[in-house]
């Protein structure tokens, strides 16, 4: 089944089917950050428009970490409400007790969205519960085929 290839969030105005294609240099196996750079793939939903997005958006330990948050906010354990990036093409933040937002920017934005060039950072709202547990368990099946390499961070 597709769906199990992809992390999905989908809430009540926008929905986002993501999934890693693999690293960014597959051919660097030993550099902390070169090493653990991931082609994410976007198809998003936002106010019924959708679009699609290619970027080297996130890293093998970022990814580790977003699963991680996710499981813990779905359990009601998070001590963090925001979980971003070192690049802020998405970040999530639990905004209630029964939600978190997905924030799109820069290269995740929508066509439509970045007309004068400034930063711009659109969003949806994801109900807290299973779907959160289901797509960090997908993040993990795609660590599990790119894993973290070369892990000398201080």
């Amino acid at each position: 089944m597709e769906n199990d290839r992809l992390a999905i969030f989908e809430g009540p105005t926008g929905a986002l089917h993501l999934e890693v294609k693999g690293y960014q240099f597959p051919d660097v196996p030993n550099d902390e950050w070169d090493s653990n750079w991931l082609i994410i793939t976007a198809d998003a939903v936002l106010d019924g428009k959708s679009w699609h997005f290619r970027d080297p958006c996130l890293t093998t330990f970022e990814l580790q970490r977003l699963a991680g948050w996710l499981d813990q906010v779905a359990a009601g354990t998070a001590e963090q409400n925001f979980c971003g990036f070192t690049e802020p093409n998405l970040d999530f933040e639990r905004v209630s007790d029964v939600s978190i937002r997905i924030g799109l920017s820069l290269e995740a934005l929508p066509p439509w969205a970045n007309q004068g060039g400034d930063l711009v950072d659109v969003g949806f709202e994801v109900p807290i519960g299973e779907q959160l547990k289901t797509a960090a368990a997908s993040l993990r099946r795609f660590l599990s085929k790119f894993p973290v390499r070369a892990t000398d961070r201080c």
